[in-house]
């Protein structure tokens, strides 16, 4: 029970701005009455769209032989292509905004379509060899079929993993043909990583301009920051003789989201921020001390420090916001 929240309840009825219905039911969330369960209900929904997929990929290998590749390609196609039905007969029009509230369960649904589909590309790929050394581009097609399937039914989800197989689709394509375990090149990884990183941001701050989806903002930021910084701190790290240029890259770009991610509290970009601009200080910090003890020691104590950190700056967004 609130009490406090219960007391608001009734001054708003009896000055008229709830109605008796409105109240009814807010006081009743007020007295735990009434609890809302979609959080578990959508990591149910997750868990078993996992559990799907899963249970596909060892239904492939365990009767591909005795079924036949033709046939287990068409089951995978059909099956995507009744998810999608569902999803399509249940889901709001389309529209640049947020759409309305669908049914529950299409969003994972609508993800579950296209993870059939990339599994059924995977597959196909693995018995046919239609693409050959050319293989990693089935992850782009499932990023622009995840992509699209997402601005269509203003999916975040399935959003997120179009640009996941984007990503991975551009850092594959750095490693391809791998004729031996040598044959890695980090350098191109790393510049794909920030171009990826780039990419995702701009297309943030476009889709706020012009309203198209502005709510799927979030989502690409977040992909944006996570590449951005994983490219600058891969030059931290791995560049024996330019990692000082990346240090000072790497830290200004973590300053900044900082700033930027304070003033107008958005805690996730925040805590990338800090987290990113922490780990660029290792190396120099590494370089300045005397011996591996000092340092563990030290980056156990200031692990610590940078949790306090964002849980005291977490309460102190909140109470603000």
């Amino acid at each position: 029970m609130n009490p406090e929240v219960a007391d608001a309840i009734g001054v708003l009825t009896e000055k008229g701005i709830l109605s008796p219905d409105q109240s009814a039911t807010l006081l009743r969330v007020a007295r735990r009455d009434l609890v809302s369960i979609r959080f578990e209900l959508r990591a149910l929904l997750y868990a078993g769209v996992l559990l799907a997929v899963s249970g596909v990929g060892l239904f492939l290998k365990q009767n591909q032989e005795r079924i036949g590749p033709v046939t287990i390609a068409s089951l995978l196609a059909a099956a995507a292509v009744g998810c999608f039905l569902f999803v399509l007969r249940r889901s709001p029009p389309f529209s640049w905004s947020a759409c309305g509230e669908s049914h529950v369960a299409s969003d994972y649904l609508l993800l579950l379509a296209v993870l059939l589909i990339g599994s059924d590309l995977a597959y196909v790929e693995s018995r046919f060899r239609f693409l050959g050394a050319d293989w990693a581009y089935h992850l782009l097609v499932v990023s622009v079929i995840a992509i699209a399937a997402a601005y269509r039914f203003d999916s975040g989800v399935v959003l997120s993993l179009g640009l996941s197989s984007l990503a991975a689709w551009r850092g594959l394509s750095t490693r391809i043909p791998m004729e031996s375990r040598f044959s890695d090149r980090p350098g191109e990884i790393r510049a794909n990583a920030l171009a990826c990183g780039v990419l995702f941001l701009a297309a943030a701050f476009v889709s706020v301009r012009t309203k198209r989806k502005a709510h799927f903002e979030p989502v690409f930021a977040a992909f944006g920051w996570l590449l951005l910084f994983g490219g600058l701190l891969s030059g931290v790290f791995e560049d024996k003789f330019g990692w000082p240029l990346w240090e000072i890259a790497a830290f200004g770009a973590a300053a900044a989201v900082i700033a930027f991610a304070y003033r107008f509290r958005r805690l996730f970009d925040f805590t990338v921020g800090v987290i990113a601009g922490y780990l660029a200080l290792l190396r120099p910090w590494k370089a300045s001390v005397a011996t591996d003890e000092v340092f563990f020691f030290g980056v156990a104590v200031s692990s610590l420090a940078v949790v306090v950190l964002l849980a005291a700056t977490y309460r102190r967004m909140r109470r603000s916001g």
